[in-house]
């Protein structure tokens, strides 16, 4: 006898690859001013958001309500990531070396192990630190989490960008690298996606001139479906990039 299906207790799930529509995006419910002209490294974790209001770095809760302030006397920040394995935040300077901060901002380590360099970016996996040089023909470096930061591997150029160009922001999601690369010559902007393991290059995409970016002025963050969102500040910009990099 043939089998009969009761079509009631069959449920197929719609999945759709693009969640997030920034042409309909709603009104911000929230703004936080901030202490200076030049956009302020931030990051977060499930919980909260630091963000670099100088000469203090602010903790926020989820409604951007600021819990606490901690003063910062050392050079600027460039840019600030979270480790989940850590449990804390990493924070990079251009002059005085690389730092760890817990959840709470009651203790700062400065972390010995990684040598002090022109830092310009940093993202991490739940075991490997990745930071990049602000340089032409910018090296992307790597350290282990999981043993003292230890140094693990470096990428220059031209396998990590051309000798021309400057990396502006790095991010990490699911084994892969995003990298914001720009032409210094003709300020061209492209994002490149490769593997975080071989560094195989995935793929890459130019940016329109017609968007402007200016330098030191993009950033890329990890949206749902390996999906990426860059940011560009100086034209209030976003752009939505496809897991394929379309």
């Amino acid at each position: 006898d043939p089998l009969i299906i009761n079509q009631n207790l069959v449920y197929i799930e719609q999945w759709t690859s693009n969640e997030l529509n920034i042409s309909t995006l709603s009104s911000p419910y929230r703004t936080i001013a901030c202490s200076k002209d030049s956009w302020p490294a931030m990051t977060s974790n499930n919980h909260f958001l630091l963000i670099d209001q100088y000469p203090n770095l602010c903790l926020y809760d989820k409604q951007l309500t600021l819990l606490k302030e901690y003063p910062w006397e050392y050079d600027p920040i460039p840019d600030m990531c979270w480790s989940s394995t850590l449990n804390s935040f990493i924070i990079i300077t251009g002059k005085n070396g690389v730092f760890l901060m817990n959840e709470n901002l009651t203790s700062l380590e400065c972390i010995q192990p990684i040598e002090k360099k022109q830092w310009l970016s940093c993202t991490c996996s739940d075991s490997t630190l990745f930071l990049t040089t602000n340089e032409s023909g910018s090296n992307i470096f790597q350290f282990n989490l999981l043993s003292s930061f230890h140094f693990m591997k470096q990428w220059k150029s031209p396998q990590s960008c051309n000798y021309d160009e400057l990396i502006n922001n790095i991010a990490y999601n699911n084994e892969t690298l995003a990298l914001i690369i720009e032409n210094r010559n003709n300020r061209i902007k492209r994002i490149k996606l490769r593997s975080s393991s071989t560094f195989d290059s995935l793929w890459s995409t130019t940016f329109n001139a017609a968007y402007g970016f200016a330098p030191w002025k993009n950033r890329v963050c990890v949206l749902k479906h390996n999906e990426w969102l860059v940011i560009n500040q100086k034209n209030s910009h976003l752009l939505h990039v496809s897991k394929d990099g379309h």
